[in-house]
């Protein structure tokens, strides 16, 4: 996906329409905590029963590996330099960044 270096868009601080510097930060996923319960019942299912282990690969697609990062963009306002976030990450596989024209 390409996506202009600076746009037009809406500052809450200025309240005004304000040229914006688009920045990828890295993540936007967070990090998952490892007590989980979630994460806790599935190590149990790992460890089988008696001396039949469970036998489930780790990295396959049929699991729900997922081939793509999120995506985390931030705005920072020209004007004012504050940064304004978008309210999710989007799953992307590239983005690259195009120069204003």
């Amino acid at each position: 996906m390409k996506m202009p270096r600076q746009i037009m868009r809406y500052c809450p601080t200025c309240k005004k329409q304000t040229e914006h510097k688009v920045l990828q930060v890295k993540g936007g996923g967070g990090k998952r905590n490892v007590l989980n319960l979630g994460t806790r019942r599935f190590e149990r299912k790992r460890e089988g029963y008696g001396s039949f282990p469970r036998k489930k690969p780790e990295n396959c697609k049929r699991w729900g590996v997922k081939l793509t990062k999120k995506v985390d963009l931030r705005y920072q306002c020209k004007d004012c330099k504050k940064m304004t976030i978008r309210k999710r990450g989007f799953r992307i596989k590239k983005l690259e960044m195009e120069a204003a024209k």
